[in-house]
This record gives structure tokens, C-alpha cells and sequence, in this order.
């Protein structure tokens, strides 16, 4: 499986978990098909910042699809314009991406301050309420230092999920799927060549559900 299709997979499986939480929140299968999408954004934002030549333009273009996401993120899951008490996804993958930005350039020359401040990258996350807080900067460290032994990093995966689900529902020990294709992702890049499709697809799919949800109910 290449990285396009492993994208569209990330991609498909999110649609499907947020139909879900729109308009069919008492319908668990939607829920645990969805439960597969967010440790691949997590996987392909270790990727990104192994591909990258511009880890700062690659900051600055999630943090800004983070500010465009929160109203459409509001909107979709709260029914309002401005919910400070979560936000979106995109600042998770931020924080992440910071995080790993930091060990990659200076753990081998200051690993104390490096590990302290990706350590509170993912504070941070939980400060902010951000989508999958601590857990998701955490997920995307793992994938990250385990990036030459994709096997054991899935292993370490599949742990921290069983004990965040412990902590937060057991539904989400359905993430462990997710496991399966990073195992057998190739490394190849595929055919499609949609760079700005992944992030602009995320607020406007939640705009477009809210929409319909509007119009529906």
C-alpha cells in the first residue's frame, strides 16, 4: 500500500467517523471504522517530517489549516460558532509535528531540553483540549523514534491505545486496527499528487456536514 492510497484510506475511514458523530451517534459501527483514521495522520506526520525540506513551512501550513478548521470543527460537533473547551484536530498534529520537529534537530546535541519540550508539546495539547490531547503528540513521538522498526512502533502503538482506551472508552481499542496498513505501506508515494486535497478536505467536509445537518434537522 502506497502513501496515497494509505491517505485515502485516513481519509475514508474519517468521513465515515464523523457521519457518524453527526447523524448517527447511537450507531457504533460508524464510530469504529472511524477509530482507524487518526493513528495514520499520526503515522504520515512522522513520515512528513522525514520527507519534508521545509519542517517550517510544514508547521505553518497545519497551524493555519488549524485556524481554518475550528469554526467548521464547532460547528459540526457543537452546533456553535466558538467551543473553547475542545479543539480541532489539526492543532493535535501541530503540536506532534513540533514535538518531533524538536528531537529531530536536537536531541543528539541538548537531549535534556529536547525531551522536556516534547514532552510539553503534549501538555500543551492537554492545556488546550486539543482532539486526542497528549495521546496523539505522544502517538506521532512513537512513530516517529520507532521510524527504522515500523514493526515495534506499531507494538508500542497497539499498548498505549489498549491503556487510553482503558482511560477513555473502549471503543477506541479499534484504533489497534489501524496497525495493519502501516505494516504494509511500501513507502512509495502512489499516483495521486493532492497535497493541499488532504488539508483542505477536513474543514470542509465538517462545513458541509453541519450544512446538511442544518437543513436535515
Amino acid at each position: 500500500m502506497n502513501r496515497s492510497q494509505l491517505k485515502m484510506l485516513a481519509v475514508i475511514t474519517m468521513l465515515i467517523d464523523h457521519v457518524g458523530a453527526v447523524f448517527f451517534p447511537a450507531v457504533p459501527l460508524f464510530r469504529i471504522i472511524g477509530r482507524l483514521s487518526f493513528p495514520l495522520f499520526c503515522f504520515f506526520i512522522s513520515e512528513g517530517l522525514l520527507y519534508t525540506t521545509n519542517i517550517k513551512g510544514y508547521l505553518e501550513r497545519l497551524f493555519l489549516f488549524a485556524l481554518i478548521s475550528e469554526v467548521p470543527y464547532d460547528l459540526a460537533f457543537h452546533k456553535t460558532v466558538y467551543y473553547p473547551q475542545s479543539q480541532n484536530v489539526f492543532f493535535t498534529l501541530f503540536l506532534g509535528l513540533a514535538a518531533i520537529a524538536i528531537l529531530h534537530t536536537y536531541l543528539v546535541s541538548r537531549p535534556v531540553p529536547a525531551v522536556l519540550l516534547a514532552v510539553s508539546c503534549a501538555l500543551l495539547a492537554e492545556v488546550l483540549h486539543t482532539d486526542y490531547g497528549w495521546f496523539g503528540v505522544v502517538l506521532i513521538i512513537i512513530f516517529y523514534c520507532f521510524k527504522n522498526f515500523r514493526t515495534r512502533g506499531v507494538l508500542v502503538f497497539t499498548v498505549l491505545n489498549t491503556g487510553y482506551s482503558l482511560l477513555t472508552g473502549p471503543i477506541k481499542l479499534y484504533a489497534a486496527l489501524a496497525g495493519f496498513p502501516i505494516l504494509v505501506y511500501n513507502g512509495k508515494k502512489g499516483k495521486l499528487n493532492w497535497k493541499y486535497f488532504f488539508y483542505a478536505f477536513y474543514p470542509v467536509h465538517l462545513l458541509i456536514l453541519y450544512l446538511v445537518y442544518k437543513v436535515a434537522f
